[in-house]
């Protein structure tokens, strides 16, 4: 049996002319002339300890990328026209008084009782728990009576300008069911924009919060709320807003502002804008609001009377037994605030809001009203009205942008750079690394399968040899 052994041989010539051509610093080093004592030791020692620190800092650089690093960019642009943001007002009474005569006098009491339930004071004085004790009214007709009794547009808002135009505010406004009711939203087309700064070119309006009419409502302060947002997206009072109380003149001045964060893997953020329930387009506040309606839907079996979806509306025993309990106890709820997860959008526009207040009127101005028998009284205006201006104070649109810390290009210029200082590498030193591997290779080949075929040369000429002894 004839036993071939292999094993892989190394090219001198192929060595030699990688070590003395390369373009690595240090190697041409190694064959040099022993000018000193131990020379080619010392080079070998220097070029090994760089080819390590280079190694150990390219592996550090990979495991900082690992860690998807950003950075925030910020950018600020001069814009000719600013789109004006939606503004949505909520007077902070949800139903007037009147709403009590909409039922009859059986079903009064049950429903004082269920607004009661409904309202913030129900929780400032909890001990004085109310019960349901008549049949209950149904939800439907309590969600006909609050929207009928809600304070109307025409009587709550007065006075519409923009850009110093007065306008019908029935024509600005658009009627808009909330968790605070019935609110009046500015702009919801998004159709109007800012040509200039200041408050001529702002929206300016009065508000009569008709304080005389209020009763049970959600908070226990009289005034308005006011809410700036994206015209797509839902006004969200109960989460964001500024207050207004009444005999006050608020300024309200507005910066825009981008913010653009980046999604798996570098955050967490929702990249599709799609709709929720087809109301409004998806935000963190949004999907936090619909996960609340949804959670107490699921444990009452039926949803609030300014809540939004297609579940049945809760009747007067509901509203009190269940939903109003669940409500209160929400923010103490662990399932409930971690089974509902909502990242943040990865685009949001923001309008910054900077306030400043003085009294509506002078006493001098309210007297003569009053004695002009515009206003019944000197102090209804302080008891009741609200001017609101809204405008931009800068033509400034400001831009917040998340990006990766690192790109294939800063990558490649500091693997490089690195090197460049460790062993004096480029790209083509890479190439001849590449090239001296694929020579000895394939030298090495040739000469395994010379060697073998030598091997077996010798081994029929010494058969030949063989047979023709046996011959002779």
């Amino acid at each position: 049996m004839i036993r071939y052994t292999t094993e892989m041989v190394f090219n001198t010539n192929i060595v030699e002319e990688f070590k003395n051509t390369s373009s690595i610093h240090g190697l041409s080093r190694f064959g040099g002339p022993e000018l000193y004592s131990r020379r080619k030791l010392i080079w070998i020692i220097l070029v090994l300890a760089a080819a390590s620190g280079l190694f150990i800092f390219v592996i550090l650089e990979f495991l900082h990328l690992s860690h998807n690093p950003t950075i925030t960019s910020f950018t600020t642009s001069i814009q000719e026209t600013i789109d004006f943001p939606a503004v949505t007002v909520c007077n902070l009474n949800q139903v007037k008084s009147t709403v009590l005569d909409c039922f009859s006098e059986e079903d009064k009491v049950e429903a004082s009782k269920t607004f009661y339930a409904l309202s913030e004071l129900s929780i400032i004085l909890e001990h004085f728990g109310l019960r349901s004790t008549n049949k209950p009214i149904p939800g439907d007709v309590l969600y006909s009576c609050a929207r009928n009794h809600s304070h109307q547009i025409g009587d709550m808002i007065r006075y519409c300008h923009f850009k110093q135009e007065l306008i019908d505010c029935n024509d600005i406004f658009t009627p808009i069911m909330t968790e605070l009711g019935v609110c009046y939203t500015f702009n919801k087309d998004a159709q109007m924009v800012a040509e200039s700064v200041g408050e001529t070119a702002g929206l300016r309006f009065f508000v009569n919060i008709q304080q005389d009419l209020y009763f049970f409502s959600s908070t226990i302060q009289a005034g308005v709320k006011v809410v700036l947002h994206d015209p797509s997206e839902e006004p969200l009072p109960s989460l964001r807003g500024f207050l207004v109380g009444p005999g006050l003149s608020a300024g309200c001045s507005i910066r825009k502002t981008k913010v653009i964060t980046l999604p798996s893997p570098y955050g967490s953020c929702r990249e599709v804008s799609d709709r929720l329930s087809g109301i409004g387009t998806y935000s963190e506040l949004t999907c936090f609001k619909h996960c609340l309606d949804d959670y107490l839907v699921q444990k009452c079996g039926c949803r609030h009377l300014f809540s939004n979806g297609k579940a049945e509306f809760c009747d007067s025993q509901q509203l009190m037994d269940c939903y109003a309990e669940y409500q209160k106890n929400i923010s103490r709820n662990s399932d409930f605030l971690h089974n509902c997860s909502c990242p943040p959008n990865c685009e949001t526009i923001k309008y910054e809001t900077s306030l400043s207040y003085a009294a509506f009127t002078s006493n001098f101005i309210a007297s003569y009203l009053s004695n002009q028998s515009i206003l019944p009284n000197e102090d209804y205006l302080s008891r009741n009205f609200i001017d609101l201006r809204l405008f931009y104070n800068s033509m400034i649109e400001e831009a917040t942008e998340e990006v990766p810390e690192k790109t294939v290009g800063s990558i490649l210029g500091t693997v490089g750079g690195q090197m460049g200082m460790f062993i004096g590498a480029s790209i083509l030193s890479i190439v001849e690394i590449i090239e001296f591997f694929c020579l000895l290779m394939t030298k090495g080949s040739q000469k395994v399968a010379n060697s073998k075929r030598r091997k077996l040369d010798e081994s029929t000429d010494h058969i030949d040899e063989t047979e023709n002894t046996s011959k002779m």
